[in-house]
């Protein structure tokens, strides 16, 4: 069920926007919000007194996208605090305000999804086959049952990108077992954390190599896992020299509130922030994408 959002709620998030912290987690009057905004690591809550800080901007807005209001700026969240009202018909926003998006229906809560290979799925209890086109993800809606064979990996993206083009990635990725790429961005929809937590199978996580990738995979994915047989970080053999090579140091400075992040049941992971907390680098997966010559 999608969480309403009140006036008195855009107010409180309008000063987060605005001064990227609030003095009191009580400015929100909805556990269920504030637990939506934690639960993607888009805010975070620190000091004494207690405060919220903003983190991820982008996630902040996918939370309230996800939960059916338009919200792209400071000037939409005014729009609902003049409103008074939430969520309010297309007609009505048509007939005050010029952007008859403003308030979204829950038609893209769902799963988008990709394969390296020809795959047979149950599909609403009948089977079928998802098939690879590069350039594009294949939507199933919510409404809709999706089961997958024991021996499928699931394989959670940071990038809906590099699910669109995952077949410049399969060198990555065994030719002997089968995948299904499944889009596990900013703005996550409800679904995708019900259905990932119903999932039995093997779960692999293709994140972004930094601090950042690995606290939502440790903090955020690995709860929802809990029927899974296994599941890992997705480390290549030669991501060290990659790292070394490059000198990727973009972004390491906003990294430091993930400081004490640590794996203690993945020696791999834990391997892995070790060596980007000393060496101060960062890689985005998009980099790991084959280079195709000509």
């Amino acid at each position: 069920m999608a969480i309403k959002i009140t006036n008195n709620n855009f107010k409180a998030i309008k000063t987060l926007l605005e001064d990227k912290y609030i003095s009191s987690k009580n400015l929100f009057g909805s556990k269920k919000l504030l637990d939506a905004f934690l639960e993607c690591n888009s805010v975070y809550i620190d000091g004494k007194p207690r405060q919220i800080y903003l983190n991820d901007p982008e996630a902040f807005m996918g939370v309230m996208k996800a939960n059916g209001y338009d919200v792209n700026s400071i000037k939409d969240i005014d729009y609902f605090i003049e409103s008074c009202k939430e969520p309010i018909s297309r007609d009505e926003i048509a007939a005050h305000y010029s952007d008859t998006k403003r308030v979204e229906s829950k038609s893209f809560n769902g799963l988008m999804v990709s394969t390296l290979e020809r795959l047979e799925v149950k599909y609403n209890a009948t089977k079928q086959y998802l098939c690879p086109m590069e350039g594009t993800g294949l939507f199933i809606h919510y409404t809709s049952k999706l089961e997958l064979d024991d021996d499928v990996i699931l394989v959670g993206v940071e990038n809906p990108q590099v699910v669109w083009y995952i077949n410049k990635y399969r060198h990555l990725f065994s030719k002997n077992k089968r995948y299904l790429f499944l889009s596990i961005s900013e703005y996550k929809t409800s679904y995708q954390y019900k259905w990932i937590e119903s999932f039995k199978g093997e779960y692999i996580h293709f994140g972004d190599f930094d601090l950042a990738g690995i606290n939502i995979y440790l903090n955020t994915i690995i709860p929802k896992l809990k029927n899974c047989k296994s599941y890992s970080y997705l480390i290549p053999d030669d991501i060290y020299t990659i790292l070394k090579g490059k000198k990727y140091k973009k972004d390491y400075s906003k990294q430091t509130r993930y400081l004490n992040i640590e794996s203690h049941n993945d020696q791999n992971l834990q391997k892995l922030i070790s060596f980007i907390k000393k060496n101060k680098l960062t890689l985005e997966q998009e980099k790991l994408k084959k280079v195709e010559l000509n």
